[in-house]
């Protein structure tokens, strides 16, 4: 089984591409996804947030992601304190399915789909190849906005991934989304050639 990572920039139509890779038969783990699925399910995660955020971050035995935001994203050093305890928790439950995954044999090819996936160095490095989902500003402020994200929020959530790296990895393929989404698809298809 071929693993590769999605990544893009908020708004670029990575989440479109795994959808298409789905469609042809392909795994997808959304790490948004995944992580929501650990607040709400992971107990050891809603320990550690309690422990280090404060209890009244973790209401009956669900994280307040509300609540757990506002102490988090006032300084960098909490946010970096709260990237240390989630994405170790995250990436071995995504090992873990993508293992129960080739262990299964069903599927030719993985995909690991996420903005974040330059914060794992080691396991970018290990995929088969990383797709880079990309669109113009002007395309994705405007999908931003369809999203119901005011014009501020969307631009500051714009400027804030300006300058994230890609992960490293030596095999990238790119997929402009800035056009019709049918330019997307036909790419996604002679990209798994499944």
């Amino acid at each position: 089984m071929k693993i590769i990572g999605i990544c893009g920039k908020i708004g670029s139509g990575k989440s479109a591409a795994g959808v298409f890779l789905e469609e042809l038969g392909g795994f997808v783990l959304d790490l948004d996804v995944e992580m929501h699925t650990l607040y709400a399910e992971s107990c050891e995660l809603q320990q550690k947030i309690a422990e280090n955020f404060g209890a009244e971050c973790v209401k009956n035995g669900f994280v307040d992601r509300v609540k757990l935001a506002s102490r988090v994203f006032q300084r960098l050093e909490t946010l970096q304190k709260l990237e240390s305890i989630v994405y170790p928790l995250l990436q071995k439950s995504v090992e873990q399915k993508l293992e129960a995954a080739k262990k299964a044999g069903k599927v030719k090819i993985a995909a690991v789909e996420g903005a974040l996936l330059f914060k794992w160095p080691e396991f970018s490095r290990n995929l088969d190849a990383i797709w880079v989902v990309e669109a113009t500003d002007s395309v994705r402020l405007e999908r931003l906005l369809k999203r119901g994200l005011t014009k501020e929020d969307a631009e500051r959530r714009i400027q804030i991934q300006a300058q994230d790296p890609l992960p490293p990895n030596a095999k990238y393929f790119y997929l402009d989304n800035s056009g019709a989404i049918s330019a997307l698809q036909k790419r996604v298809c002679e990209l798994a050639e499944i």
